[in-house]
């Protein structure tokens, strides 16, 4: 029977752990940012933030082959950390870029095996908790025997103890999720402070199925941080961020205001009092912005009646 939830529900304890995961944090540390895909990092800077999210109680990282140098320096904070073992998910189908707008694919038998030795390599580590198969609307139909038979060999050989999928679902990949061996979906710019779509197909899904969901979009890429003015200047309008997803973010802007809260640390506590959000994605370049979202993580949920005003707003 499908859930027939369709808004969000109220959760006050930020630290609950949902038990489809076998450890590690509900909030998760993106590593995109800190692999250097977004813009040039330092070394150093970026095992140290790995390093202090780890310190700092955030046991769950993800990363990708696709995120630049994201997987080395995931692995050589790994090396260094001898606390609680963190859960670890990477991606498979995408492989090194540079860029985040750099796309080089390869689905083949072949190429995800090579990819998944890579980096359990580069990781340091026999096995991944996690396994996203990345970029769903890029996957080539076509292969959907082959790539399902991979990922299952993978899983039967322990490379990763779970399979996901990384990217928002599109109607052509739909029929990938029929096979039952996808048990996480990672969403992204549809679990938000000014977008909730993902309740429109993927969380009732999910619940039929008792599997679990990555919101890896807490700041809807910066509309609801540092590029706010940005992009309420200049409207993207694509397949990211919509027209109406800006209309909505200077809605709970102005209750950021009126609260007087930072409107990113409104946004992501939001997301945090979302139950149906199992685990919370959040990224950093730098130092200062791993410690503000570690401070803000710290402050808990938001009230019920700031919730529910917020929910409100985005389904006006």
């Amino acid at each position: 029977m499908i859930s027939t939830i369709a808004k969000p529900t109220y959760q006050a304890d930020v630290y609950q752990e949902s038990k489809l995961f076998s450890h590690g944090t509900r909030l998760v540390l993106g590593t995109s940012g800190l692999g250097g895909v977004w813009g040039e990092v330092d070394e150093d800077e970026s095992v140290g933030c790995i390093l202090y999210a780890l310190e700092h109680g955030i046991l769950s990282l993800d990363t990708a082959p696709s995120y630049n140098r994201s997987q080395e320096f995931v692995g050589k904070a790994l090396k260094q950390w001898d606390g609680e073992k963190p859960y670890i998910s990477t991606k498979i189908g995408r492989l090194f870029a540079e860029k985040a707008d750099d796309f080089n694919l390869d689905y083949s038998r072949d190429g995800m095996l090579r990819s998944m030795e890579n980096s359990l390599e580069t990781l340091g580590v026999d096995q991944v908790d996690l396994l996203f198969l990345h970029e769903p609307h890029l996957t080539p139909i076509a292969q959907k025997d082959e790539i399902l038979e991979t990922l299952n060999f993978i899983k039967e050989q322990g490379w990763t103890k779970k399979i996901g999928v990384g990217g928002n679902p599109t109607p052509e990949f739909y029929p990938f999720m029929e096979s039952g061996l996808f048990e996480v979906i990672s969403g992204f710019t549809k679990m938000d402070a000014c977008n909730m779509s993902a309740f429109e197909k993927d969380i009732p899904l999910i619940q039929e199925k008792g599997h679990a969901y990555y919101a890896a979009s807490a700041l809807h890429m910066g509309l609801l941080g540092r590029r706010f003015d940005e992009y309420c200047k200049e409207r993207p309008n694509n397949e990211w961020i919509s027209n109406k997803d800006v209309d909505v973010a200077i809605k709970i802007k102005s209750i950021a205001d009126e609260l007087d809260i930072d409107l990113a640390e409104m946004a992501l506590r939001y997301l945090m009092s979302v139950k149906e959000a199992n685990r919370v994605v959040i990224g950093a370049r730098k130092s200062d912005q791993i410690q503000t979202t570690v401070d803000y993580w710290r402050k808990g949920a938001l009230s019920e009646e700031v919730f529910n005003r917020i929910t409100d707003t985005i389904y006006q």
